[in-house]
């Protein structure tokens, strides 16, 4: 008997269907979400979808998981918020993947975009506990995270701003935005979203200039998504524009960088390169010398910055004075 025998049509279009729907609050008309199901090759009529979404909501199974808002029409209708479709196969492998990515994402992703990951995290958290050997250590007593340097919270987004922000990229829509204090809205096109860390930038362009900018997304008051396309989405690469280091605070020019390291400061160079091009010799007992094409941006003097006394800038010049005013305005201020 063949898969397609034993598996209908029918069975497809309402798992694709369950996929198309957002987490509340997010949500979709039936329309939608039969333009979204017709784009991915499915044929189905905007009147199945929606004896599909009656049946889903009504029954013992999926009752709770499908949501409909009836307050206005059409109807919108989500997943609900707590609510998740059981993961088939999982095991103690996939289990202790997925409480690893959230042990480790935690002190790195913003609580929002974490939240839309929590049902599965609390699948895996079931799981063990169903799974607990007697007398045994529970898997995160042999299981630690400790993030490398000054940790730093993430910047809180206003509520529901995020959500907004990744419909408009996904659906490559622009946005009127209000920005920090500003009274007046600004029209703008989103390209991209980088994650740093403490904070996300959006990357967007400010109506009709050509120059990109970078927006934190935890300064945006309000946004509005329209129904106007972003303009040239398809000729923005994300990945060649970090290559460029456009991410960067600020953005500089490729320097051939030339420092000592002293005592073991240059140690884990050897094991985590900065790039292809860096070159390490021993050029004296305790004193490494580093050879490395980079951007001079601010994020570079950080780093030399960081090493205190057991640096010294060889090249560029320019570069070691900058350095040099530095530490002696920070000695100045230490008397």
């Amino acid at each position: 008997m063949t898969v397609s025998a034993t598996i209908s049509n029918k069975t497809y279009r309402v798992i694709a269907l369950l996929q198309a729907l957002p987490r509340h609050p997010q949500k979709v008309t039936s329309n939608e979400i039969q333009q979204r199901l017709s784009s991915e090759g499915h044929d189905v009529s905007r009147r199945s979808i929606e004896r599909y979404l009656k049946e889903l909501s009504e029954s013992q199974a999926f009752g709770a998981l499908v949501q409909c808002d009836d307050s206005a029409t059409p109807y919108g209708w989500s997943i609900a918020q707590k609510q998740s479709l059981s993961i088939p196969g999982m095991d103690a492998q996939m289990a202790a993947t997925w409480d690893l990515v959230s042990r480790y994402l935690t002190p790195l992703m913003a609580k929002d975009v974490l939240a839309k990951l929590d049902p599965v995290f609390s699948e895996a958290r079931r799981w063990f506990e169903r799974h607990r050997p007697l007398g045994k250590r529970y898997w995160s007593d042999k299981v630690a995270y400790v993030p490398r340097g000054f940790h730093l919270e993430p910047a809180v987004v206003s509520r529901g701003i995020a959500d907004q922000v990744y419909d408009a990229l996904y659906r490559n829509r622009q946005m009127d935005i209000w920005y920090k204090d500003k009274g007046e809205s600004h029209r703008v096109h989103p390209f991209a979203l980088v994650d740093r860390g403490a904070v996300r930038y959006l990357v967007v362009r400010f109506w009709n200039y050509k120059d990109f900018r970078h927006l934190a997304l935890h300064r945006l008051r309000k946004v509005n998504v329209l129904d106007e396309e972003v303009e040239r989405a398809s000729d923005f690469d994300l990945e060649s524009y970090l290559k460029e280091g456009n991410m960067n605070l600020p953005y500089g020019d490729s320097v051939d960088l030339v420092i000592r390291l002293y005592g073991r400061a240059a140690d884990h160079l050897y094991e985590t390169p900065i790039n292809d091009s860096q070159t390490l010799i021993e050029v004296a007992p305790d004193t490494t010398e580093l050879r490395v094409n980079v951007n001079n941006t601010e994020e570079l003097k950080w780093w030399i910055l960081g090493f205190g006394a057991n640096v010294e800038v060889i090249q560029p010049l320019k570069l070691r004075a900058e350095i040099r005013q530095e530490l002696q305005l920070a000695a100045t201020r230490y008397r």
